[in-house]
């Protein structure tokens, strides 16, 4: 199943920014729905493909309210935007928690590995494990800080991991897309093993408009003047 939200035209004129201030596309935190908070950054449609997972009770995961959305399926679950505005780089933030019983690469034989695999548009694609019941090895994207583990926070009584990631990355066409799915040897699913996501963030890093660019090489022009001049007082 899909989710969808799709802008009006008369919701998505460009709000002037700081060129350097990143422009919220779409944010929420599941705890009342996909689409919480949209723009001021222009989009045409933004969206959801569940891939078997829903939205539920984050229980006590660090960091997160009332819910989060999970999958205990091999479904992919995707998200997606389209028709961005003109834009050169975007900034992604989520959190996320391995659910269960995950085995590391190097757990135990016949259950490992487990891999969540993380395809992200404008990055290289990753796969991350963890060891909540057997292994050693954690892999994570360096950007990824740890907020808990060892503890059942959420699912079936095991002990779960959560991360907070962070990252910004080169982008500039106007479709966007990161899609999640679980997987390996040793992948069992349902209340053994999944993953959940929350506070997800997507803001894009607008390209100046004619009269910011005008602004700037103005101010430019005034601090070659203001060089000159102290240069020749300083003569």
């Amino acid at each position: 199943m899909r989710l969808v939200a799709l802008a009006a035209l008369a919701a998505i004129a460009a709000i002037a920014a700081p060129a350097s201030a990143a422009v919220n596309i779409w944010s929420t935190s599941f705890d009342s729905g996909y689409f919480e908070t949209t723009g001021p950054f222009p989009w045409s449609s933004l969206g959801v493909t569940f891939g078997g997972g829903t939205i539920e009770s984050s229980g006590s995961v660090p960091g997160s309210g009332t819910s989060l959305f999970r999958n205990t399926t091999p479904g992919t679950t995707i998200f997606d935007a389209t028709g961005l505005g003109a834009h050169t780089s975007l900034e992604l933030g989520f959190d996320i928690t391995f659910v269960d019983s995950w085995d590391s690469d190097n757990g135990v034989p016949g259950v490992t590995p487990d891999w969540l695999f993380v395809n992200i548009d404008g990055m290289a694609p990753m796969q991350w494990t963890v060891p909540n019941q057997s292994g050693s090895n954690t892999v994570i994207a360096p950007t990824c800080s740890l907020l808990s583990s060892g503890s059942n926070t959420v699912g079936n009584g095991f002990v779960d991991a959560t991360y907070r990631c962070a990252f910004s990355f080169a982008h500039s066409t106007n479709t966007w897309g990161m899609t999640i799915a679980a997987g390996g040897a040793g992948f069992q699913y349902g209340n053994d093993e999944s993953w959940a996501i929350d506070n997800f963030s997507l803001a894009a890093n607008a390209v100046p408009e004619p009269a910011t660019w005008a602004m700037l090489i103005a101010g430019f022009g005034l601090v070659g003047v203001a060089m000159r001049r102290r240069k020749t007082l300083a003569a």
